[in-house]
């Protein structure tokens, strides 16, 4: 087995694609797919299931990735132990976050981050879902709950609080005084089965009589809907705008937390360092 072919496979299996491993390598399309090609060929496996959308692991694949994280978790040490100066830090970061999160206040906090930082270069991924950190696709990110991966190293960054929020001027807004009265006006939750994350799934827990009528995947779609008076929805209260009111805030008030996740082969990099106390420092009290 050779080496080298170990990592275009790595490279493949963490992007799930040619084009991705072939961005991160600089290498073209054709070589990785020989030497993918030749690393089957040695192991006598077929490590991957090609499709049009791309590479997935086989079980084989997937036990050998598996047992060369441990590889690469060691070679990416090396070579972020690369001696940085104060005054001068440099280098890459990639972090993955909440779609919420990043189109609000994460803004505010990358914008003072380079302003201090200038030569360090920043990847904001910020969507319905998250990257993999234990797969490299990303260095950091900020998730709804912790990772239970050891290449992953986990710590509280700030509680949040999600209410009812209507628009200010939405019809009868003056007749709903307890639960039951929610019965006659339009409720907005979540699409089940494309929930990204356990911690979004309080609607049933909330409503246990009610159904929505509106689904979104996006928060941000769900906000938009409330501000053009279309119905009612659960939101966090940093998106909340001031011309949205909370409903019934004694009786539906949930708390959740949003954790930092870095991958450990990041962890001691001077830059990881920097964006981690930056964060911290932003985020010191609850939402």
């Amino acid at each position: 087995m050779n080496w080298e072919d170990l990592k275009y496979f790595v490279f493949v299996a963490r992007g799930k694609t040619l084009e991705h491993a072939s961005h991160a390598l600089k290498v073209d399309k054709a070589t990785i797919s020989r030497r993918v090609k030749r690393l089957e060929d040695s192991l006598g496996k077929t490590l991957f299931e090609r499709s049009r959308k791309g590479f997935t692991l086989t079980h084989q694949g997937e036990k050998l990735y598996k047992n060369v994280q441990q590889i690469d978790f060691e070679l990416s040490k090396i070579e972020n132990d690369q001696p940085e100066t104060p005054d001068f830090i440099t280098g890459n970061i990639r972090i993955s976050v909440a779609e919420g999160f990043g189109a609000s206040l994460m803004v505010d906090a990358i914008a003072a981050f380079h302003k201090a930082n200038p030569f360090i270069e920043i990847d904001l991924v910020s969507g319905s879902g998250f990257l993999s950190l234990s797969r490299r696709e990303a260095d950091m990110a900020i998730s709804l709950s912790r990772s239970k991966s050891r290449l992953i190293h986990s710590k509280p960054l700030v509680n949040y609080r999600l209410s009812l929020y209507a628009h200010e001027d939405y019809p009868r807004l003056g007749e709903i005084t307890q639960l039951s009265d929610l019965s006659d006006h339009t409720l907005m939750s979540y699409i089940d089965d494309l929930v990204y994350a356990p911690e979004l799934n309080y609607f049933e827990n909330i409503f246990p009589n009610f159904s929505a009528t509106i689904r979104c995947s996006s928060i941000l779609a769900k906000r938009q809907l409330v501000l053009r008076q279309t119905g009612l929805a659960i939101l966090p209260s940093f998106l909340a705008t001031d011309d949205l009111v909370e409903i019934l805030p004694e009786e539906i008030s949930l708390e959740r937390t949003f954790w930092l996740q870095t991958h450990r082969a990041f962890l001691g990099t001077a830059r990881c360092r920097l964006l981690t106390n930056h964060l911290n420092n932003m985020f010191s009290h609850t939402l």
